[in-house]
C-alpha cells in the first residue's frame, strides 16, 4: 500500500503531541525541536488532501508529495529512536540509583542495537546526534513547506468530517447495511440457461473449452458463478473445480494443487509440476469433469499444463473460462464464445436499487431516480462500478443535493490512471474517509483471499487505526473491515456466514496497486518493474516458488510479507531497520537471525506455520511489538524468557505449538488481550521454569484467553478470571488422559480448580476440553447458570468424559451453538439438560446448532420426564424453538429420537448403531443417514428435500429407503434430492432396468456412488439425463 499522506500525516502529528511531554524526549534534550516538527507538520497538513489528490495526475504534485513521504518516514522512525533511546536512559539512571545488580539481571536490560540511525552511546554526544537528525528533519520540512506555495493548494480546516472515521457514533455518513446480491436482469439468467445447455449437451468431442469474454468489471465471474452453481452442472459432473487463475497469479505449482484439492484429491508433500499432474491424473481418471478457469490472462496455463492432461484422464470434460482477451480464448480453441455485454441503463437501475434501497423505499426511489439514472450512465454499464458508487450513496442523505454533489464531483473527470480504473470506481475511492483509504490500499498486499483477523492486526500494526473512547482497536478495526464490505470495496465468501473472509475485484485490486506507485509491490521479485523502484519499496509481498530467494537492498521497507519461499537467507533480515511488520510463512523458514532483535520498529511479528526451532533472545529488544504470532511452530519448545519485556504486546497466539513452559513474567504484558496456548507449569524436564494461574491475574484487558494443562495449576484462583471485564472467549485446556487411569483426588483437584475459573459476566464463548471431573463447575451446574453466563452464544465441551450428568444448559438465554463431543460418562440425557428439573417457560430459546458427538454409552434421551405423549402435548413449556440443525455421530447406543423437534430442518445421523426409527419430524428439508445398520424406519418427514444415505458394506440398498422412497416421492415434487454412498453391488443393482430402478426412476434427482467415488450414476428425471461410467457384467445379476 501507499502511504495516504493527509492519513499519515494526521498520525504523525497525534504521535509528536503524545511523546512531547514523555519522560523519555525530556532526558533526551529533543522536546523544543520535536515540538518545532510537531508545529511544521500541523501547517502542511491542511493542504495534504488536495495535495493527495493532485498528485495522480500532475508529476511535479506527485514529486512534492514523494519528497515528503520520505521525511515524514523518517520523522515516524526517529520518534521510535527518542522514545526507545530515552526510555534506557531513564533505564540506567535508575540502574546506577540502585544497589548493584548480578550480571544474569543486567543481561535483561534492553540492550543497544546495531542501528546506525539507532546509535546507542548513551552518551552527551549521542544526544547532539539526535537532536542533529531531527533539527536535519526540520530543515528539510521548512524546505517542503516553502515549495507548497507554488502550487496553490486547496487548504483544508485542521479537522475535517470527511478524513475522519468515528466508530462507536451514529453516522449518516456511515453506511448501515450490507449490499444486496448483484444478480440482475434477464440477460445473465438467459446467458446462464444458454451456456448450460451448451456445457451438458452431448458431443462426440471428449474435452470442450467454452469463454466468456468481456472488460473487466462486466460481471463475467458472476456469470460463471451461475453456470457453476447450476443444479444440471452439478447433475451431469462427477467432479467441479473453479480455478481463479489472474495476471498475477505465476505459481503453476499452487494452481495444480488447488485443482487437486477441489476434486477430493491428496497432494501429500509433492512439490513439482509433474508430481502434481500425476496426481491429478489419478484423482481423474474414469471420471466426468467440470472446470472452471477464471480470469485467464495468457492461454499457456490450459495448453502447457492442464488440456492434455484431462484429455488423457477424464471421461468427458467441460472447461468454462472467463477472459477479457477474445484473442486468448481463440488460441485455448474455444468452441463457444460468449461476448459479454454491458448492463442497460434499466439493468444499471435495477442493481443500484438493490444495493441502496435495502429498505425498497419506493417514494425515495421515485424522487432520486433522474439524478441516479444520470449517475448509472456515467458508470458505463459496468456492475464493479454501479456497486463501487452505490456506496459512495449509501454514506449520503437520500436528498437530490447530496446525490448530484456525487453526480458532479470533479473526482469523474481524474486523468493519470487507466480508463478502466477513472470514474466511479475512482470517485468511490476518494469518497473514502482517509483512515479506510490506507486500509483499502493495504489490501493490495493481500493474497486473492484473506482473513478478517490477519487484515485487523496488520492493519493496527500500521497505525491505521484510531478508536474512539475506551473502544478497542480491535474493534474498531472490525468495524473498518464491514465499512468496507458495505461500501462494496471487499467481497465477503458466502461460505462463511460471519464474513470472516474476502477477496477484491480485480479492478479494484488494480486500482489500489495504481494509487500505491512505487511505495509497494505484491508478486514475484523478478516480476517488478526496475531495480530503481524495488529500492525504492515500503511494502513487499512475495509469493516465491523459485529454489530461493534474495531480498537484499531493501532497506526502505516498512512491511515484507513472505508467503512459501523454498529458502531464505534470514540473515539479511536484520539490517532491515525500518521494518514494523515482519510476516514468514512456510515450512521454507527453519530459523531467525538474532539481529531481529533489532528492528525496534518492529510492530508485528508473524512466523505461524514455520519450521523455526528458536527465537532469539534478543526478541525481547522489540518494545515497540504489538503482536507475536507462533501459532503451528511444530518445531519451536521453547520461548525466551525476554519476551516478558515486551510491554506493547497485544496479541500473543502460541497454539498448537508444542512448548514446554511459557516463561514466568507474563504478568508484566499488561496491554495483552489475546493470549492463545499458555501454558501451566512445564513438561518436568525443565522444573520450576513455567508459570502458574497466578500470572493471569495482572492481564486485565484480556479479552481471548487458552490455557492448557490446568490439572497442573496449584493454589487459589478465584480472581484469575473475574477481574477481566472485557473477556469475550474462553478456552479452557487439561491434558489428555492417554493411560485411562485418575486418582480420585485428581479428580477432585481439577474440580476445584475449575469451580474458581468462574468467568466474568458478559462473555460469549467457553471452550472446555479434556475436563476429567466427576461433575462440572459449579457456575455451569448452579440454578443461576442464566445469570452467570447471560450472554453466551456457543459452547463446546470436549472430552469431559468422567461427568454422568450434563449441565442445565437450556436454561441459557443466548446460546446459539452448542457441541458435547467425547463424554463417555453419560448414559440417559433428560429433563435436567433442559433445566436441571426447574423447566423455564423455554428451554434452550435461542440454541440453532446442536451437535452430539463420540458418546459411546448414550442410550436414552427424552425430553420429558417418561416421554409419554400425552404429556409432551400438554408441557407448556416451549422446546427448542429455533433450533436448525442436529448432528448426532459415534453414539452407537442411542436407541430414539426424542419427539418435541417441531422446527428443525437438517438432521445427520452417523454411526448409531442402535438407533431403528427417524419420525415426526415435520420441518426437516435435510437428512444424512451413514452406518445405522438397524435402521428400519424412516417416515412422517413431509418437507423433505435431500436425502444422503451412506452404506458401503451391504450389497443391497437398505429397505427403509425403499420404504420410504415409495411413500415420499410424489408425481409433481421437483425438489427431492437423493444423493446414495453405497457399494458397488448396490449400485449396480440402481441401473436403468435392475431391481431398484423402478423405485429410483421416480426420484426428480439422482446421484449415487459406489467404489469410494469411482462409479457413479446421476439421474435426473426433467429433463431428462442419465449418465454412468457403472459397466455391467454376464454375473451382475448374481451381486444382487
Amino acid at each position: 500500500m501507499a502511504m495516504v499522506v493527509d492519513a499519515f500525516a494526521g498520525k504523525l502529528v497525534e504521535r509528536l503531541a503524545n511523546v512531547i511531554e514523555e519522560k523519555a524526549i525530556m532526558v533526551l534534550g529533543v522536546k523544543d525541536d520535536l515540538q518545532k516538527l510537531q508545529r511544521r507538520m500541523e501547517r502542511i497538513e491542511r493542504v495534504l488532501k488536495d495535495a493527495e489528490r493532485r498528485r495522480i495526475q500532475d508529476e511535479t504534485v506527485k514529486g512534492w508529495v514523494d519528497e515528503l513521504k520520505d521525511v515524514m518516514y523518517e520523522a515516524d522512525d526517529i520518534i521510535d529512536l527518542c522514545m526507545i533511546q530515552g526510555m534506557g536512559l531513564l533505564q540506567d539512571d535508575h540502574h546506577h540509583s540502585q544497589p548493584a545488580e548480578s550480571s544474569a539481571a543486567a543481561s535483561t536490560r534492553v540492550r543497544c542495537c546495531n542501528f546506525p540511525l539507532f546509535s546507542c552511546v548513551r552518551s552527551v554526544p549521542f544526544r547532539y546526534e539526535i537532536a542533529d537528525q531531527i533539527k536535519n528533519l526540520n530543515v528539510k520540512l521548512e524546505e517542503i513547506s516553502e515549495d507548497k506555495d507554488k502550487f496553490n493548494f486547496i487548504t483544508s480546516s485542521s479537522y475535517n468530517s470527511s478524513d475522519a472515521y468515528v466508530v462507536n457514533k451514529p453516522s449518516s455518513r456511515q453506511s448501515s447495511s450490507l449490499p444486496e446480491p448483484d444478480i440482475v436482469g434477464w440477460d445473465i439468467r438467459d446467458a446462464t440457461k444458454s451456456l448450460v445447455e451448451l456445457l451438458v449437451s452431448p458431443n462426440e468431442q471428449k474435452c470442450r473449452l467454452f469463454a466468456i469474454v468481456g472488460m473487466g468489471g462486466i460481471g463475467k465471474t458472476t456469470l460463471a458463478q451461475q453456470i457453476y452453481n447450476d443444479s444440471k452442472i452439478n447433475d451431469h459432473f462427477v467432479l467441479h473445480s473453479w480455478i481463479w487463475v489472474s495476471k498475477s497469479s505465476t505459481s503453476t505449482t499452487d494452481l495444480l494443487k488447488e485443482i487437486i484439492r477441489n476434486v477430493g484429491g491428496s497432494y501429500g508433500e509433492s512439490t513439482t509440476v509433474a508430481e502434481l499432474q500425476k496426481i491429478l491424473s489419478n484423482v481423474l481418471h474414469g471420471k466426468s469433469l467440470f472446470l472452471v478457469l477464471d480470469d485467464v490472462w495468457g492461454a499457456d496455463v490450459w495448453i502447457e499444463l492442464i488440456k492434455s492432461l484431462v484429455q488423457i484422464a477424464t471421461t468427458k470434460c467441460r472447461v468454462l473460462i472467463t477472459t477479457r482477451d477474445r484473442n486468448t480464448a481463440i488460441k485455448m480453441r474455444a468452441v463457444h464464445i460468449h461476448n459479454f455485454n454491458k448492463l442497460s441503463l434499466d439493468f444499471g437501475w435495477e442493481l443500484l436499487c438493490k444495493q441502496v434501497f435495502t429498505n425498497n423505499d419506493e417514494s425515495d426511489m421515485q424522487r432520486l431516480k433522474d439524478i441516479a439514472m444520470q449517475i448509472i450512465e456515467k458508470c458505463d454499464g459496468l456492475p464493479v462500478a454501479i456497486k463501487a458508487i452505490a456506496g459512495v450513496l449509501l454514506t449520503k442523505d437520500r436528498n437530490k443535493r447530496e446525490w448530484d454533489n456525487v453526480l458532479n464531483c470533479d473526482a469523474w473527470t481524474i486523468t493519470g490512471l487507466a480508463e478502466e480504473l477513472r470514474g466511479a470506481l475512482y470517485l468511490s475511492y476518494e469518497a473514502l474517509p482517509s483512515a479506510l483509504k490506507q486500509c483499502f490500499l493495504y489490501c493490495s498486499l493481500k493474497p486473492r483471499e484473506f482473513h478478517r483477523e490477519e487484515l485487523i492486526h496488520e492493519w493496527i500494526a500500521e497505525g491505521f487505526i484510531k478508536p474512539s473512547g475506551n473502544a478497542l482497536m480491535e474493534d474498531a478495526a472490525k468495524d473498518y473491515y464491514m465499512e468496507l464490505i458495505r461500501r462494496s470495496f471487499l467481497q465477503p465468501n458466502s461460505s462463511y456466514v460471519d464474513m470472516s473472509t474476502c477477496t477484491m475485484h480485480d479492478l479494484l485490486r488494480g486500482l489500489a496497486q495504481a494509487l500505491a506507485g512505487n511505495e509497494s509491490f505484491c508478486g514475484d521479485l523478478q516480476d517488478a518493474p526496475s531495480t530503481n523502484s524495488v529500492q525504492k519499496l515500503r511494502h513487499l509481498t512475495v509469493f516465491n516458488e523459485r529454489e530461493s530467494l534474495s531480498i537484499q537492498h531493501l532497506n526502505h521497507l516498512r512491511t515484507l510479507r513472505l508467503v512459501t519461499p523454498t529458502s531464505l537467507n534470514t540473515q539479511v533480515i536484520g539490517s532491515l531497520k525500518h521494518l514494523r511488520l515482519l510476516i514468514l510463512r512456510g515450512v521454507g523458514i527453519e530459523n531467525i537471525p538474532d539481529s531481529t532483535g533489532d528492528l525496534v520498529c518492529l510492530r508485528l511479528l508473524d512466523l505461524m506455520g514455520t519450521r523455526i526451532c528458536k527465537l532469539p533472545d534478543s526478541l525481547g529488544n522489540l518494545v515497540n511489538l504489538q503482536f507475536l504470532l507462533v501459532a503451528g511452530c511444530e518445531s519451536l519448545h521453547i520461548l525466551p524468557t525476554s519476551i516478558t519485556k515486551l510491554y506493547n504486546l497485544r496479541r500473543l497466539n502460541l497454539r498448537n505449538t508444542p512448548l514446554n513452559y511459557v516463561p514466568k513474567g507474563i504478568c508484566k504484558l499488561e496491554h495483552l488481550n489475546y493470549l492463545s496456548g499458555f501454558i501451566i507449569g512445564d513438561n518436568g524436564i525443565d522444573e520450576g521454569e513455567g508459570c502458574n494461574l497466578e500470572e493471569l491475574e495482572a492481564l486485565k484487558n484480556l479479552n481471548h484467553l487458552d490455557i492448557k494443562n490446568l490439572e497442573k495449576a496449584r493454589g487459589k484462583h478465584a480472581s484469575v478470571l473475574s477481574n477481566k471485564p472485557n473477556l469475550r472467549e474462553l478456552f479452557l485446556n487439561c491434558t489428555p488422559n492417554i493411560s485411562g487411569h485418575i486418582q480420585q483426588q485428581e479428580m477432585d483437584n481439577i474440580v476445584q480448580v475449575f469451580d474458581e475459573l468462574c468467568p466474568p459476566p458478559g462473555f460469549e464463548k467457553l471452550v472446555i476440553s479434556n475436563f476429567f471431573g466427576g461433575q462440572y463447575p459449579k457456575w455451569m451446574t448452579s440454578s443461576s447458570i442464566s445469570a452467570t453466563l447471560s450472554e453466551l452464544t456457543s459452547l463446546h465441551l470436549y472430552g469431559c468424559s468422567n461427568c454422568p450428568q450434563l449441565p442445565p444448559l437450556g436454561k441459557l438465554p443466548q446460546l446459539n451453538y452448542l457441541k458435547i463431543q467425547g463424554a463417555t460418562a453419560v448414559v440417559s440425557i433428560g429433563p435436567e439438560f433442559l433445566g436441571n428439573e426447574e423447566p423455564a417457560e423455554c428451554a434452550f430459546p435461542k440454541l440453532e446448532n446442536l451437535a452430539l458427538v463420540d458418546m459411546p454409552n448414550w442410550e436414552e434421551w427424552s425430553l420429558i420426564s417418561g416421554e409419554e405423549d400425552n404429556e409432551l402435548e400438554t408441557s407448556k413449556q416451549l422446546l427448542f424453538p429455533h433450533l436448525i440443525a442436529i448432528s448426532i455421530q459415534n453414539c452407537h447406543m442411542l436407541k430414539a429420537l426424542p419427539r418435541g423437534f417441531n422446527c428443525i430442518r437438517h438432521l445427520y445421523i452417523l454411526s448409531a448403531h442402535n438407533l431403528s426409527r427417524v419420525s415426526d419430524l415435520p420441518t426437516l428439508r435435510k437428512l444424512v443417514v451413514a452406518d445405522c445398520p438397524i435402521l428400519q424406519c424412516v417416515e412422517k418427514l413431509e418437507s423433505l428435500q435431500n436425502l444422503k444415505m451412506t452404506d458401503r458394506k451391504n450389497k443391497s440398498l437398505p429397505e427403509w429407503l425403499i420404504s420410504f422412497l415409495q411413500q415420499h416421492i410424489k408425481p409433481h415434487d421437483n425438489l427431492f434430492h437423493l444423493d446414495l454412498r453405497c457399494s458397488a453391488q448396490a449400485l449396480k443393482g440402481c441401473l436403468k432396468g435392475r431391481p431398484y430402478w423402478c423405485f429410483l426412476q421416480q426420484v426428480p434427482r439422482l446421484e449415487a456412488y459406489g467404489e469410494n467415488g469411482s462409479m457413479h450414476l446421476k439421474y435426473t428425471k426433467e429433463p431428462f439425463s442419465y449418465q454412468t461410467n457403472v459397466v455391467e457384467d454376464i454375473n451382475c445379476a448374481d451381486d444382487d
